[in-house]
């Protein structure tokens, strides 16, 4: 979620024409290749907890690349997600998938019946802070009888025999949902071939299972496109070729952290050029016959990049599955979206990327802007830096079609972002925030709360920060969790830790027995975390206001920003909404005008003094001052941003 700023020049007709011969090149791939009699079938599967409103891009690329590349396997996608969504309705099902926990406990018993008690005493914690409609509609013990039936009927429901492999890309809770259906279908297939891939296989956490479960037959570490069409050759016979090293089996041995890295790298794409356009045929098949009666317009997933250019940030794990940072150019990624759209009459896209690729996310958007179809995109950034401004950037991006971002903000501290290595400043995340504003652009964002080795000092500057972004749509909070394989659980002691110990949920899903032996993304600590949940709790009710503040006004159907200014050439008028709901006008005329609106983009003291070289160096830090302390401009030493938008009643 993060993105650095460049400059970018309007596409030329050069760049069009690629675009055109990429679309003609893909129309070809799919359409008029001389029929050919598949040897081979395998079935990929994306089980719940995946968002039910999207394809599987993961199954979409898989199933694409494999076909492109050999004429001897064809690829069946299954989404049983979308039986699950059908039967425990779309809003129920839209809240389970956007709860961890949740997801994992209601599948855990049918993997170890004897956690079931434990998985619903974990589930009705999350339960009682849902809205009401979800209290009435969540039964544990009837959820969990409705899920275990579909899985039964489903497996039952396919001829598994046809398959030479099974695979499960098992990403963000699907941990338990894809054991229950391996499981399920090794035992009515013992001979089938099941191999697990995806984020939550990273690292080394992907040996661990297959050592504890015996239903899984393989991993594939890193990507899978490569490793996936090794693997079909090697179990099909067609090629007298050994197991590729980026897949480990039970007769591979076990592997150390060094040697599965070295894999990861050695298995990857050396370009996302050579990727086709995913194929979301069998979501979409699978998507008729599930809503025949409530259809809905999908959000289309796609993917303009993979890893973090960053790669820094000491709470992250994200990207254990890649090595270094590789992106489409903006012509691929254009022509992909032209026949995605097309193919599926759809105009709603997610980048489901760590970061938009700053250099070609830039003409991309130009592109869109100049098309004649009304897309609309989702994507993940990174806060803004001084130069270029966020101002001219967005504009660009908001004209394109991006209408919602998720921006890792995570601290109002400018030291807690030193410690986690955000590599952005105070000023910067604001100036993010106000640009969104301003460019009607929908933030989502997370203020993480008790990051380890937190001081008192960073509490009470965030206290203080938050009074500035209070005008602006409020972020969540998140408590910190400890992630496998980040830099602070590969360096505790710098961070105060004493011991890494597993997260206590997860004694709730498994039996003491399986959980001591396998490896896990999310971890616990001992240090000092009850310390960090005292000195933090000011800050998460100062949040729930914030947050309570918007909910109510948002009813009142107010509509206007909370700060905002009107120009009149030489005067502005700025209105300000304070939290207690007063509403404060103030007039700034002449130069003080211009040194306001000069202070829209991040502007330092040095450059005020040399563009106003008529007013007094104290006249003007004074004048600075006085905004600062009615909380319509920020500092942060000789930085200034003024914090109000531009907005036409």
């Amino acid at each position: 979620m993060k993105i650095c700023f460049f400059s970018g020049r309007r596409p030329t007709q050069k760049s069009l024409n690629r675009i055109n011969r990429f679309s003609r090149r893909q129309t070809l791939n799919s359409d008029t290749r001389a029929p050919h009699i598949k040897s081979i079938k395998i079935n990929l599967i994306s089980m719940p907890w995946a968002l039910f409103n999207r394809p599987s891009v993961q199954l979409g690329t898989l199933k694409a690349y494999i076909e492109d590349k050999s004429h001897d396997f064809l690829v069946d996608t299954s989404h049983p997600y979308l039986q699950v969504a059908s039967i425990l309705g779309m809003d129920l099902y839209h809240w389970v998938s956007r709860n961890p926990w949740v997801s994992e406990a209601l599948y855990s018993p049918l993997v170890f019946p004897e956690q079931a008690a434990y998985a619903e005493s974990l589930v009705l914690k999350y339960v009682s802070k849902a809205d009401p409609k979800i209290k009435r509609s969540f039964h544990y013990k009837y959820l969990v009888e409705k899920i275990e039936k579909h899985l039964l009927e489903w497996v039952e429901s396919c001829n598994w025999s046809q398959y030479s492999l099974v695979g499960f890309s098992v990403c963000f809770h699907q941990l338990f949902a894809s054991f229950a259906a391996a499981a399920a279908i090794k035992k009515k297939h013992p001979h089938t071939a099941i191999v697990f891939g995806g984020s939550s296989c990273a690292a080394d956490a992907g040996q661990s299972l297959l050592n504890t479960f015996h239903f899984i037959d393989y991993v594939i570490q890193g990507e899978g496109e490569r490793g996936l069409l090794a693997l079909c050759a090697y179990i099909s016979g067609l090629q007298n070729i050994s197991l590729p090293e980026n897949i480990i089996s039970k007769k591979s041995g076990s592997k150390n952290d060094l040697q599965l890295q070295g894999q990861v790298d050695d298995s990857q794409l050396s370009s996302l050029a050579d990727l086709p356009v995913p194929n979301y045929e069998g979501y979409f098949s699978d998507q008729k016959k599930w809503f025949p009666d409530k259809p809905f317009i999908p959000i289309l997933p796609v993917e303009f990049s993979r890893g973090c250019w960053w790669n820094k940030c000491a709470f992250c794990n994200l990207n254990l599955q890649w090595c270094g940072y590789r992106c489409k150019k903006a012509a691929q990624m254009m022509a992909e979206v032209k026949i995605l759209s097309t193919r599926h009459k759809c105009l709603d896209f997610t980048f489901v990327d760590n970061m938009l690729p700053s250099k070609e996310a830039l003409p991309f958007f130009k592109m869109t802007g100049k098309d004649a179809s009304d897309y609309t995109f989702f994507a993940e950034i990174r806060s803004a830096k001084s130069k270029p401004p966020a101002a001219d950037i967005f504009s660009i991006y908001r004209q394109g079609g991006l209408s919602a971002i998720q921006v890792g903000i995570e601290a109002f501290s400018n030291s807690l972002l030193q410690k986690m290595q955000k590599g952005v400043s105070v000023i910067e995340n604001m100036a993010t925030m106000r640009e969104a504003q301003e460019n009607n652009l929908k933030l989502e964002g997370n203020l993480i709360l008790q990051f380890p080795g937190s001081s008192q000092a960073e509490v009470t500057e965030t206290l203080e920060n938050l009074d500035f972004v209070f005008p602006y749509p409020p972020l969540a909070t998140a408590s910190f969790f400890l992630g496998h394989d980040s830099p602070v659980h590969k360096n505790p002691q710098k961070y105060g830790i004493k011991t890494i110990v597993n997260h206590p949920n997860n004694y709730k899903l498994f039996p003491k027995s399986i959980l001591s032996q396998i490896k896990l993304l999310i971890k616990d600590y001992r240090g000092d975390l009850a310390h960090q949940r005292i000195i933090w709790k000011p800050v998460l009710q100062k949040v729930n206001k914030w947050q309570q503040y918007h909910v109510q006004r948002k009813q009142g159907a107010l509509q206007k920003p909370l700060l905002y200014y009107r120009d009149g050439a030489d005067f502005l008028l700025i209105r300000q909404e304070l939290p207690d709901g007063k509403i404060l006008h103030h007039r700034l005329q002449g130069a003080s005008r211009q040194i306001y609106l000069s202070c829209t983009r991040i502007t330092t003291d040095t450059e005020l003094f040399a563009k106003f070289p008529q007013i007094s160096q104290e006249n003007i830090l004074s004048f600075l001052a006085d905004l600062k302390k009615k909380k319509i401009l920020f500092s942060d030493k000789n930085k200034y941003l003024a914090l109000a938008v531009h907005f036409r009643d």
